[in-house]
C-alpha cells in the first residue's frame, strides 16, 4: 500500500514539474546528419562545432568527420558550422521535415588570413560511445570511460557495478572500486567535480552502490595527474557525472521486475520493522527508548534502578518466516525543460528511482589456527531486503552567450534489513551453536553543487568556479545477536540448547545490543582562470586556481548486552528459553537477566581536515604533433582527530603535511587518429579518520574486528605512464598502456591476531612497495567481417573490452607476514571484461553479452602466524536482450550472474596460486543466484 502511495506521489509530482514548465511540445522533429571535411585535401575534420541557430541545439563532428543533429523542430532553420583556421559557414533556410532525416555535407575552405585565437562555445554531449572516445582522444591525460550509452546496454543498476566495466577496474565487496589492482583508498571519487566523501565507519570509501546507474550521464577514470586535479590519489580518480540539461523537452517512465533464482517465491525470515523501512529509513522502532537513561547516566545507577531500565526495552528478538519472496520492483520517473529568462538560456532535468529486492544468500565459513587445524565450521543463512532510491536535480542558466551558471543536486539512500542465521561447530570450544544476528543499516549521501563558466575579457580569458557541500550519513540502530549452544560431543543424546548469556560482564556478541551513527559533511570550493596566449604562431594556455576544502565527521557508538543478574539467584531454566521470549520483561530481575552498558570511550571520536590547495598548469603546443601538459599542485593538509583509548586516555590526532606535487603529461600525434602519451608525477595517500581511529567494530557475519590506528603516516607515490592509443573511427579504439607505481609507506589492512572465534584487524604503513603493468583496452566494429562471410547485418555488431596485466610487491620490513614477498591488498595479476554487441537502428532491435573475470587478491593481510585470506577468480557473464517499442518505447531483459559461480575466500596454504579443497583453507563460500530482470520504459 506504501509503495502504491510512493508511485502515485511520485507521478503527481512529475506531472505537476513537466506542466509547469508550458507542457511538453507536441511538434513534430526532424534529423540532420553529414560529413565535415577540408574543400581542398579532402580529409575529414575532427571536433567541428555544427549549430542550429536560435535553437541551442548542436553537435561536434566525431572522429571520421561525421555529426548528427536530432529532435530539430519542423520548419526552416539556419545551421552555423565555424571552426578555427576555416572560414564560417552559414546555412539559412534549411527544411527540416517531420520523421524525417537530411543530409547536409560541409566542405570549409582555410582561411588565408593569420587568425587570433579563437573560441568556439559549443556543448558536447557526453552520454554516447563516440563522445566519451572523442574526450579520451582530446584528454590531457590518460583516461578511460563508459558512456550512458554502454550503460543502458548492460544489467547494471548502481555505479559500482559500472565502473567494473572499464579497463583497469574492478569491484570488492560488491560497492568499493579497485584501479590498476590499488584498492578503494588509493583511490578518489569526484561527482560533478565534486570530491565524495567516504560513506564507511570502517574503512576509507565511498560505496558506489549508492548511485542509481539510471541517473548517470558518463564515468570516466583519470589515470594519470595533471595540477588542476586532486594529488590525493595513486590508482585513478573516479569522475562521475549526472544527468545534464537536456537539448529538448522530455518525460520519461520506466518500470521493472526481476527473479532471483535462489530467493524469488522462496521462503525467507524476517522481522518486525518500523513503518518507514520502504523508504529505506528507520521511523525510530529500532532507536533506543527515549526513557531509557543515557551512558553516563546508566552506568551511575544502582543495580535495582538497571534492573527497572532494562524492563523498558521490548522483546523485540523474535524472527518469523514468510511463505514466498515476492519479486523485486523498480521505478524511474524524469523529466527535462529548456525554456528562456530574460532572453537567457534556461533548463531543468529531474529524476526519481526507487527499487526494492529481496535476497537469500548461503554462506559457508570458517576458519583455521596458526598450525591448520579447523576452529570453527559454520553455516549461515542470509536475508535482505534493499530498498534503494535517489533523485536528481539539475538546473542551468546562460543570461548570455559567455556566461553560465549551473546548479546540480543529487540525492540517494540504501537500506539493507539483513537477519543472519548461523549453524554449526565451534570445534575450539566443542559446541553446536544456533547464532542470529539481525540489522538494519541505512546509507544515504546529498550532494549539492552550485557552478560557473565565465568568458571575462576579450583575449578570451575564462574563469571557473563551484562550491557546494555533500553530507553522508550511515545509521545502524538496534543490531541485535544472539547465541544458543549445546555439547558437540557427538555421542550424547543430548539436543537440548541453551541461550549464551554472560555472566559480568556483557558481550556485544552475545545478547547484544550496538548501534552507530556516522555523520560526515564536505564542503569544497574553487575557483580557475584559463588564459590563452601566443607563443610565435603556436596557441599556449596558463590555467592557475585554488581549492579549499574542509571535512568534519561525528561517530558514535553504543553497546548493551544482557547479563545474569545474580548468578546466586538466577532461574537456569531461563536459558532454555527461545529467542522470541527470553528477554520478556517478566525474565528481567534479580533472579534473571538485566542490561549492562559496555560503551567504551572509544566508541565515539570527532575528526576534521582542512585542505588548501593551489596549481599552475601549463599547456604548450611544442609543435604541430607535440603537446606538454605540465606544472605543480601544492596541498596543504591539517587533519585533527578526537577521541579515547581502551584505559580512558586522550587520543589526540593532529598532522599537518606540506606536499608540492609536480606533473608532466606529453602527447604525440602521430596521425590524426593516433597517439603516444607519457606522463610522471608525484602524489600522496593520506589516512582516513576511520583508518586512524581507535574504535572497535565486530562484523558477526565475517566474524572480524577492525579497529584503527593512529600511529599512520601518509603514502607518497611516484608514477610513470606510457600510452599508445589509436582511433580508427567514430566509436572504435584500441590502447595499450605500461605504468609503473613506487609507494613510500603504503597503507594496508592486516590481520592483527586471530583467536577466540575471531580475526582482529587493524592497518599499518608498510616500509615500500611496488606496481607495474599493462593495459589493453579495444572496441571494434565487426564490418569487415563482410569480406570473408557475407551479412548484411555486420555494421551493427561490434566487440569491446579491456584486459589488464598487474603486478606489485610489498616490502617486508615491518614484517606484517612472515614471507619474503606479496603482492599488495587488492591487486588481481589480471583484470579482464569484454563483450559482443549487436544494435540495429532500423529494428530497434539490440542483444549484448558481456564478460567479467579478476585475478585471485588479497583480501586481508596476515601476519607470520596467520595465513593472508585471498579471493578466487570467478567469472562473470551478463547477458541483455532490448527492442524498441511504439517508436518512443524500449522493453529489456537482462540476465546477471548467468554462470552463478561461487564466491570464494580462502589461505593459499600451499601458495601455488589456486584453490585445491583437499590442501587449501576454505574461510568462506557462497552463490548469489542468477537474477533475471524485465523492464519496459517510454519516452514522450
Amino acid at each position: 500500500m506504501k509503495l502504491a502511495q510512493l508511485l502515485m506521489f511520485i507521478t503527481y509530482f512529475f506531472s505537476q514539474f513537466s506542466a509547469s514548465f508550458a507542457g511538453l511540445n507536441t511538434q513534430g522533429f526532424g534529423v540532420l546528419y553529414g560529413k565535415v571535411t577540408d574543400k581542398n585535401s579532402n580529409e575529414t575534420l575532427i571536433g567541428v562545432p555544427i549549430l542550429i541557430e536560435g535553437l541551442g541545439l548542436g553537435t561536434v563532428s566525431d572522429l571520421d568527420g561525421n555529426y548528427r543533429i536530432e529532435n530539430i523542430p519542423e520548419g526552416k532553420h539556419s545551421v552555423v558550422v565555424s571552426y578555427i583556421g576555416y572560414q564560417k559557414m552559414v546555412i539559412p533556410h534549411i527544411s527540416i521535415a517531420t520523421d524525417k532525416e537530411l543530409v547536409l555535407n560541409f566542405m570549409l575552405e582555410e582561411n588565408q588570413q593569420v587568425l587570433k585565437e579563437v573560441v568556439i562555445e559549443a556543448s558536447m554531449k557526453r552520454e554516447n560511445i563516440g563522445s566519451v572516445i572523442l574526450m579520451q582522444k582530446l584528454s590531457a591525460t590518460v583516461q578511460d570511460g563508459i558512456s550512458s550509452e554502454s550503460i543502458k546496454k548492460s544489467s547494471d543498476k548502481n555505479t559500482g557495478e559500472v565502473v567494473r566495466r572499464i579497463s583497469g577496474a574492478s569491484l570488492q565487496e560488491g560497492r568499493f572500486v579497485v584501479i590498476r589492482g590499488l584498492n578503494e583508498r588509493y583511490n578518489v571519487a569526484t561527482l560533478n567535480e565534486f570530491p565524495l566523501a567516504s560513506t564507511e565507519p570502517d574503512r576509507k570509501a565511498f560505496s558506489f552502490d549508492l548511485i542509481p546507474s539510471s541517473l548517470l550521464d558518463n564515468i570516466v577514470i583519470v589515470k594519470t595527474a595533471s595540477p588542476d586535479l586532486p594529488g590525493d590519489f595513486a590508482g585513478g580518480i573516479l569522475q562521475i557525472a549526472t544527468k545534464d540539461i537536456p537539448d529538448m523537452n522530455f518525460f520519461s517512465f520506466q518500470a521493472g521486475t526481476g527473479f532471483n533464482s535462489f530467493s524469488t517465491f522462496k521462503k525467507y525470515t524476517t522481522y518486525e520493522g518500523g513503518g518507514t523501512d520502504w523508504l529505506g529509513l528507520d521511523d525510530g522502532t529500532r532507536a533506543v527508548p527515549s526513557d531509557f537513561p543515557e551512558t553516563i547516566d546508566f552506568k551511575k545507577s544502582n543495580q535495582t534502578q538497571k534492573i527497572e531500565y532494562s524492563k523498558i526495552y521490548s522483546n523485540d528478538w523474535g524472527t518469523h518466516e514468510k511463505e514466498s519472496s515476492p519479486l523485486s520492483q523498480s521505478y524511474q520517473i524524469s523529466s527535462g525543460k529548456k525554456f528562456n529568462i530574460n532572453r537567457g538560456d534556461a533548463g531543468i532535468i529531474g529524476a526519481l528511482s526507487y527499487s526494492i529486492s529481496n535476497k537469500k544468500t548461503e554462506i559457508r565459513r570458517a576458519d583455521y589456527d596458526f598450525d591448520g587445524s579447523k576452529k570453527y565450521n559454520f553455516e549461515d543463512s542470509q536475508y535482505k531486503e534493499n530498498i534503494f532510491w535517489g533523485g536528481l536535480l539539475n538546473l542551468s542558466y546562460e543570461p548570455e552567450k559567455d556566461h553560465s551558471i549551473s546548479i546540480k543536486n543529487l540525492f540517494s539512500v540504501n537500506s539493507d534489513d539483513q537477519v543472519i542465521t548461523r549453524n554449526g561447530t565451534d570445534i575450539e570450544n566443542l559446541q553446536y551453536i544456533q547464532a542470529s544476528s539481525l540489522k538494519y543499516t541505512s546509507t544515504g549521501f546529498l550532494n549539492s553543487i552550485i557552478s560557473g563558466k565565465h568568458i571575462v575579457s576579450e583575449k578570451k580569458v575564462s574563469l571557473k568556479w563551484n562550491a557546494g557541500l555533500t553530507n553522508t550519513f550511515q545509521s545502524v540502530p538496534n543490531l541485535r545477536r544472539m547465541y544458543y549452544y549445546r555439547n558437540a560431543d557427538i555421542n550424547t543424546e543430548d539436543t537440548t540448547l541453551y541461550a549464551y548469556v554472560p555472566f559480568g560482564n556483557a558481550s556485544p556478541n552475545y545478547a547484544g545490543r550496538f548501534y552507530s551513527d556516522l555523520s560526515e559533511q564536505t564542503y569544497n570550493a574553487d575557483i580557475n582562470f584559463e588564459i590563452p596566449f601566443q607563443l610565435g604562431e603556436k596557441s599556449q594556455r596558463i590555467k592557475i586556481g585554488g581549492q579549499k576544502q574542509y571535512k568534519e565527521r561525528s561517530f558514535n557508538a553504543r553497546v548493551l548486552g544482557y547479563i545474569v543478574t545474580n548468578p546466586g539467584k538466577f532461574n537456569w531454566n531461563l536459558l532454555l528459553q527461545p529467542i522470541d521470549s527470553i528477554f520478556n520483561p517478566s525474565n528481567i530481575g534479580m533472579n534473571g537477566f538485566r542490561l549492562d552498558e559496555i560503551t567504551n570511550p572509544s566508541d565515539q571520536y570527532d575528526a576534521s581536515s582542512d585542505l588548501s590547495s593551489a596549481f599552475v598548469k601549463f599547456e604548450n603546443s611544442v609543435s604541430e604533433k607535440v603537446k606538454l601538459i605540465w606544472g605543480v599542485r601544492i596541498e596543504n593538509f591539517n587533519q585533527r582527530l578526537n577521541s579515547f583509548g581502551y584505559s580512558n586516555d586522550t587520543i589526540d590526532v593532529n598532522t599537518e603535511y606540506a606536499d608540492i606535487l609536480p606533473s608532466l603529461n606529453a602527447v604525440y600525434s602521430l596521425t590524426q587518429k593516433s597517439n603516444i602519451r607519457f606522463a610522471v608525477s608525484k602524489t600522496t595517500a593520506r589516512p582516513e579518520f576511520r583508518e586512524l581511529a581507535p574504535f572497535s567494530y565486530y562484523d558477526f557475519s565475517t566474524a572480524t574486528t577492525v579497529e584503527g590506528n593512529p600511529d599512520l603516516k601518509r603514502t607518497e607515490i611516484y608514477n610513470y605512464d606510457l600510452r599508445y592509443e589509436i582511433f580508427p573511427s567514430h566509436s572504435q579504439i584500441f590502447t595499450a598502456s605500461l605504468f609503473y607505481k613506487e609507494f613510500v609507506n603504503p597503507i594496508e589492512p592486516y590481520i592483527e591476531s586471530s583467536g577466540a572465534g575471531s580475526r582482529r584487524v587493524s592497518y599499518q604503513n608498510a616500509e615500500s612497495s611496488f606496481l607495474y603493468g599493462i593495459e589493453f583496452e579495444w572496441r571494434k566494429k565487426l564490418e569487415f567481417m563482410d569480406n570473408l562471410l557475407s551479412w548484411a547485418k555486420w555494421e551493427n555488431m561490434s566487440v569491446f573490452g579491456n584486459v589488464a596485466l598487474i603486478k606489485s610487491e610489498v616490502d617486508k620490513s615491518n614484517d606484517l607476514r612472515d614471507e619474503d614477498k606479496r603482492p599488495m591488498q587488492g591487486q588481481s595479476p589480471y583484470l579482464i571484461n569484454s563483450g559482443i554487441s549487436y544494435s540495429s537502428p532500423k529494428s530497434g532491435f539490440e542483444i549484448n553479452i558481456l564478460y567479467n573475470r579478476i585475478g585471485k587478491r588479497i583480501f586481508q593481510v596476515g601476519n607470520s602466524g596467520y595465513l593472508s585470506i585471498d579471493e578466487a577468480p570467478r567469472n562473470l557473464i551478463d547477458l541483455q536482450i532490448g527492442k524498441r517499442i511504439f517508436e518512443s518505447g524500449f522493453i529489456k531483459l537482462a540476465i546477471n550472474d548467468l554462470l552463478n559461480e561461487p564466491g570464494l575466500f580462502y589461505q593459499d596454504q600451499n601458495q601455488n596460486g589456486r584453490y585445491a579443497a583437499d590442501v587449501d583453507n576454505g574461510i568462506s563460500e557462497h552463490k548469489n543466484g542468477v537474477n533475471y530482470s524485465l523492464s519496459v520504459s517510454y519516452r514522450f
